[in-house]
């Protein structure tokens, strides 16, 4: 961790001043140490780089979430150059010059890649959070950025000040026990007039996989070991890029008229410039998860109600998908 992470963190239990006890330091990275809490004294860890800020018990769906996930992105670790557009279209409509300047928040960063991207378009400070062992991924990806930071957490108990003016949860909140609770934790570390954007799995759209495939994730996928998941994965994976490069993609570009006759035609389009290994990634994603919800438009509408969001867009994303964004109530003139 870099030193000045230390500006905006706070103690996740109680909020309060964490004092720093640093050990090993490489170039700008504190490797090792400790972060003491000056009122309810609890000690925090400093390993490889990252400060471990976790409570001290999960549920057991968290743990197999964060099991699950630690294990993709650390097996699935490198940043591919496709990540920028997707991002963009998973944020839409903020878009690059939004960042410069700002503190951002992403919330369930995984192996980095849109931290990697927000430092990027400028941000001034960019701090990653995520419950598993991605972080290492995650600091070994971004680590050369001066303007990024990498900190495992709980997306509850987020150990950071309320000062940011951007904060996004991209394809997490609907791994998470209380989708809707994560994602007014992160409206909580807002700054008075603050932006959120948030991307999750669609209710509507998705029958086959909620019908389908989702059973056979939750009953038989999920339980096995990973490394046979991730052979089912594969097995998967290389018919479905030869379709897409194959069928999806030249029909979607020679033939339009008859992108219709395709199944799944709008998401499949989508990733079909995308490298076989992200694909395989993705399908290892949606059989390895416990926890999956897929969210409904109204549902995902209240979310930003109750958290009284002003300025709100909600849009359909690849006819599967639901992103939306909406500003926290300025300050006190």
């Amino acid at each position: 961790m870099k030193h000045r992470l230390m500006d905006y963190l706070a103690c996740p239990l109680c909020a309060g001043v964490l004092h720093l006890q640093a050990g090993a330091i490489e170039g700008a990275e504190i490797m090792d140490g400790s972060l003491d809490c000056a009122e309810c004294r609890r000690r925090y860890p400093i390993v490889r780089g990252v400060p471990r800020l976790l409570p001290e018990t999960f549920s057991g769906q968290q743990r197999a979430t964060a099991d699950a996930f630690g294990y993709e992105w650390t097996h699935f670790s490198e940043l591919e150059d496709t990540y920028e557009d997707e991002f963009l279209d998973w944020i839409h409509p903020i878009g690059k010059d939004f960042f410069r300047g700002k503190l951002v928040l992403d919330g369930g960063c995984g192996k980095g890649r849109h931290v990697a991207l927000a430092a990027a378009f400028g941000a001034a400070e960019v701090m990653g959070i995520d419950i598993s062992d991605a972080v290492d991924a995650s600091f070994a990806n971004t680590r050369h950025l001066p303007n990024a930071h990498i900190i495992q957490a709980d997306i509850y108990h987020v150990p950071l000040k309320p000062v940011f003016e951007y904060a996004y949860s991209i394809g997490v909140l609907h791994h998470l026990p209380e989708p809707r609770a994560g994602f007014l934790s992160l409206v909580r570390r807002l700054a008075p007039g603050g932006r959120i954007s948030a991307w999750v799995y669609g209710q509507e759209g998705n029958w086959w996989i909620t019908h389908l495939v989702s059973p056979l994730r939750t009953g038989v996928t999920s339980r096995l070991p990973r490394a046979m998941t991730k052979a089912i994965a594969f097995a998967i994976a290389v018919p479905m890029q030869s379709a897409l490069k194959l069928l999806y993609r030249p029909v979607n570009r020679r033939a339009p008229r008859l992108k219709g006759l395709l199944f799944y035609n709008d998401y499949l389009y989508s990733i079909s410039g995308f490298s076989f290994r992200e694909n395989y990634s993705t399908v290892f994603d949606h059989l390895v998860a416990p926890t999956a919800f897929y969210i409904s438009r109204p549902e995902f509408e209240d979310w930003f109600r109750e958290a009284a969001l002003g300025g709100v867009s909600i849009t359909w994303r690849n006819r599967n998908s639901w992103r939306g964004t909406g500003v926290a109530a300025p300050g006190p003139a």
